[in-house]
């Protein structure tokens, strides 16, 4: 049997506590982690190990987040890397998603929600060509043959 490769999340977070946090459900969750808890550091770790998601705090020590995305973007082997947006702040959703985030969500993140949001980013199965779903055909109500 072959085993697949887990997939990589970086987790860009100034907080140690979330970010212990994040990475133990990263973790359970059967991703393998990544931590950076700059915007710099982040980028860094971005281009050198090519991340399948990140997980980005906006309010970043040295960087806004927005400019994280610009930077992260610029790079071609990341263009379609999904960075999903972390904040307190509800009002940044607007403004993360036209910067450029595939998806928001506001802290504190309920971890079942962010698994979620994960997986939906993630799942690359593409649909079979040509197989069309099997539909389930209620039975017939004996009153109706008779």
């Amino acid at each position: 049997m072959v085993q697949r490769e887990r997939q990589t999340i970086l987790i860009v977070e100034k907080q140690p506590n979330y970010t212990q946090l994040l990475v133990k459900q990263v973790i359970f969750a059967g991703f393998r982690p990544l931590v950076a808890v700059t915007g710099e550091g982040g980028i860094r770790k971005a281009i050198e190990h090519h991340p399948d998601l990140i997980l980005l705090e906006l309010d970043l020590t040295d960087m806004d987040g927005l400019e994280f995305v610009s930077l992260v973007k610029e790079e071609p082997l990341l263009q379609k890397t999904p960075i999903v947006a972390m904040s307190i702040f509800s009002y940044l959703k607007s403004a993360a998603l036209l910067g450029g985030c595939d998806d928001f969500l506001q802290k504190p993140v309920k971890m079942i929600e962010l698994m979620g949001h994960i997986r939906r980013l993630l799942m690359k199965e593409a649909p079979v060509v040509g197989k069309t779903p099997k539909v389930l055909s209620r039975p017939t109500p004996r009153s109706a043959l008779s």
